[in-house]
């Protein structure tokens, strides 16, 4: 089953159902709930980049706490629903997430992520919303993938 096409125009995603009932995988990614956190919240479609989870759980590990995920793949059809970015969106590749978090959580966890070598880091930080509403969005896109001003830091 092919998830991922060696960083292709486009990565292929499949039913979460289908790919947790397929015999002999595994998700390897305990802190990433694939149901609830990583697959389309609309679909229950799922694309999964191997060294992008790795790289988040090693967010998670180093951050030392949970770090709750508000959205992470998306369709391109949801991503263009609900996103200024269209169906081409960050989310769309599989290499994107955003997290809940505010204030310092938020601070800290963008220095991590800057360490680790995420290429998009946004601040979801107005101080008019509730902390419980509050994000951080990290992706690992590149200029290659059609993002150019990558790496880059910017707030909503």
């Amino acid at each position: 089953m092919i998830l991922w096409a060696e960083m292709a125009e486009r990565p292929i995603a499949v039913d979460v159902a289908d790919l947790l009932s397929t015999p002999g995988f595994v998700w390897r990614w305990p802190h990433v709930d694939p149901v609830s956190e990583w697959a389309d919240k609309q679909s229950g479609r799922i694309v999964i980049v191997p060294e992008f989870l790795d790289l988040f759980e090693e967010l998670r590990r180093r951050h030392g706490r949970p770090i709750p995920i508000t959205s992470g793949y998306r369709t391109p059809e949801h991503n263009a629903a609900v996103s200024t970015t269209g169906d081409r969106g960050p989310h769309t590749y599989g290499q994107a997430v955003d997290i809940r978090c505010g204030g310092r959580d938020a601070y800290a966890l963008a220095l991590i992520a800057f360490a680790l070598g995420f290429t998009g880091i946004g601040f979801g930080q107005n101080l008019d919303l509730p902390l419980a509403r509050r994000y951080l969005h990290l992706d690992t896109l590149t200029p290659a993938q059609g993002f150019p001003q990558r790496p880059n830091i910017w707030s909503y």
